[in-house]
């Protein structure tokens, strides 16, 4: 079974009704990354605009614990 974070760019070549399940994993894992990194950065033009209320945040520590937990049943 190929690792989640490196079929990020082999899945986003796909359409996305073409991806199998590991792909569709990888591209949330990728996602998820890529949302969480604005939180702690003020980039001109983009992450200074970033706004987290409450809600964005216990989402996303919901998220990165769910994903985290799955690593728990992966060979």
């Amino acid at each position: 079974m190929r690792a989640c974070w490196g079929g990020h760019d082999q899945a986003a070549k796909k359409k996305v009704a073409e991806r199998d399940q590991e792909e569709r994993w990888a591209v949330l894992i990728q996602s998820a990354f890529a949302l969480f990194s604005g939180a702690p950065h003020d980039d001109s033009g983009t992450t200074e605009n970033f706004v987290w209320t409450r809600a964005d945040a216990v989402a996303a520590v919901a998220t990165a614990a769910g994903l985290l937990a799955r690593l728990e049943d992966r060979p």
